[in-house]
């Protein structure tokens, strides 16, 4: 017959149920902030979806097109169907969809532009679009010197060349050749509803790096914790005070650099070698295009993605990496952050953020 329980396993049993009352506590608080966000996304799409219904219907009124090609449109009625049916047409259509949906949003970040809106089914260059006539934008940067010419019209990109090193100016995609048209390149994922360079440096891709960088998350005894008998993992990310989401500490390089600028402004420059050097040592676990807000039909961001794990707490590497964060702009926040589906990052970031997590079999 077994004895009473010993002092000691009663403690250890009190605060592993204790800490699974406080994260079940955090998780009815986050929730709550997503179920706002989700219930403010879902009227954005209603919103979008009879905006585009007018737009289609005065076409056609006017003569333009015929109810042949006319694009399916989702009734009022579908905002009211169950969580169980909502959940059962994701899955089918997720897996096979593919087209760039943050690339389409209506508003252009940071600019009172509005994109034409294109159906999914319109996406493709190959499928005709008569009625396509998406606005041109290219914004004017002051806090980069390199970049493609600023204006309305493309007359001045001329002499650029494209699908090659254009100078120090890398404009080869990873996914091939892609076509040019009237002097400018085409999204090799389809159509945006905005022509122009938008806000980004390059007609072209624009090649990111975004360092994935994470550790174990551990208790106070050092143990490594787990969720659903998983791992779990700390990321490391930054939020600029501009922004509502956090980042991972990656973006843009200028010509000749390793480390994106973003980082270096939250590293100290004596360290920037010996991170050089970790990247050299880490793991792609991504590579290609991103679906980002700021991407046109003209301008995309394309981006390596490289796993920087630190498996032991008492790294040395680690230790100087923490010692040496430090944000010149005192708004900017970094952090290690828990990694878990609910992570307040950007979309993309996620996606990238969810590869390396499958790399170690960690939670996500």
């Amino acid at each position: 017959m077994p004895g009473p329980p010993k002092p000691g396993s009663v403690v250890s049993s009190f605060r592993v149920d204790a800490m699974v009352d406080l994260l079940d506590m955090d998780r009815v608080k986050r929730s709550g902030s997503m179920e706002q966000r989700l219930a403010s996304l879902e009227e954005q799409v209603a919103q979008t979806a009879k905006a585009l219904h007018w737009i289609v219907t005065t076409l056609k009124d006017s003569g333009f097109g015929s109810e042949a090609g006319m694009p399916t449109l989702a009734p009022q009625k579908a905002c009211d169907e169950t969580d169980a049916e909502l959940g059962a047409r994701r899955k089918v259509e997720e897996p096979g969809d593919g087209y760039h949906v943050n690339a389409r949003h209506l508003l252009y970040p940071t600019s009172p532009v509005t994109r034409f809106p294109v159906p999914n089914e319109k996406v493709p260059w190959e499928v005709e679009f008569l009625i396509y006539d998406p606005p041109f934008h290219t914004a004017e940067r002051k806090d980069v010197v390199l970049m493609d010419p600023v204006g309305d019209t493309p007359e001045p990109l001329t002499k650029t060349h494209y699908n090659i090193l254009d100078g120090l100016t890398d404009r080869r995609s990873f996914h091939g050749v892609y076509e040019v048209q009237d002097g400018l390149p085409l999204n090799p994922m389809g159509r945006t509803g905005l022509r122009g360079r938008g806000s980004l440096r390059w007609f072209g891709p624009n090649h990111t790096l975004h360092p994935v960088i994470t550790r174990w998350r551990r208790n106070q005894d050092g143990a490594i914790c787990r969720k659903s008998i998983k791992k779990m993992l700390e990321v490391l990310v930054l939020k600029h005070p501009s922004s509502e989401h956090w980042a991972l500490p990656g973006g843009s390089r200028e010509p000749g650099d390793m480390l994106p600028r973003k980082l270096k402004q939250v590293l100290r420059q004596e360290f920037w070698a010996a991170f050089e050097n970790l990247l050299m040592q880490g793991t792609e676990v991504y590579k290609g295009y991103m679906d980002d807000p700021r991407n046109t039909d003209n301008a995309w961001i394309e981006t390596v993605a490289i796993s920087i794990h630190f498996p032991d707490q008492n790294d040395v590497e680690l230790k100087r990496l923490n010692s040496h964060l430090h944000p010149c702009d005192p708004g900017v926040s970094v952090r290690w952050q828990v990694v878990d589906r609910r992570i307040p990052l950007y979309a993309n970031h996620k996606t990238i953020l969810q590869k390396a997590a499958a790399l170690f079999a960690a939670h996500y």
